[in-house]
């Protein structure tokens, strides 16, 4: 297992969640694997719509409904991206992904701003944990069972980090 670190900030509103991680492919992969609709649901959620700048796009629940959508406000393609991110029902957050080549592998920093729900920490990490998953071997299916479990293991220390973070 990758070694993803989480680290959680003040910002206001709410909190920002940086992580930063390297992994066993090249950036040209690795930007294939976070914007490309077919790749991103062998790993994080079904996709839809435009990852270019000024696109729009939208990621889905299981059962085919929006849980959240966003549109592309910086692009610059295989380097990063920034994107709004609206979950239905909430207010828009910002996310900020970076890939740097170094060496045979690629840096990911992903930022994600004015998050205000503690799920956010254990979740993102999840998933950059379930990218390298995918990375590892692409045409395996998204692992739910794995995902979950994982999940609920890193979330009491998230929520601990962020309670001492806010007091």
């Amino acid at each position: 297992m990758m070694a993803v670190t989480g680290e959680i900030h003040a910002d206001e509103p709410g909190f920002r969640l940086a992580f930063d991680d390297v992994y066993d492919t090249d950036p040209d992969d690795l930007w294939e694997a976070i914007t490309t609709p077919e790749r991103l649901a062998r790993w994080m959620a079904a996709y839809r719509g435009d990852f270019r700048l000024g696109g729009h796009w939208q990621a889905l629940t299981r059962d085919g409904e929006v849980y959240c959508d966003g549109e592309v406000v910086s692009c610059d393609r295989p380097n990063g991206f920034t994107t709004t991110w609206t979950v239905v029902g909430e207010a828009p957050t910002l996310l900020t992904v970076r890939l740097e080549a170094d060496g045979a592998r690629t840096r990911l920093s992903l930022q994600h701003e004015h998050v205000t729900r503690p799920d956010y920490g254990p979740g993102w990490h999840t998933y950059l944990e379930s990218l390298a998953w995918h990375l590892a071997d692409p045409a395996a299916p998204k692992d739910r069972a794995r995902w979950d479990a994982r999940f609920e293991e890193l979330e009491p220390g998230y929520a601990a980090r962020l309670a001492a973070l806010t007091r």
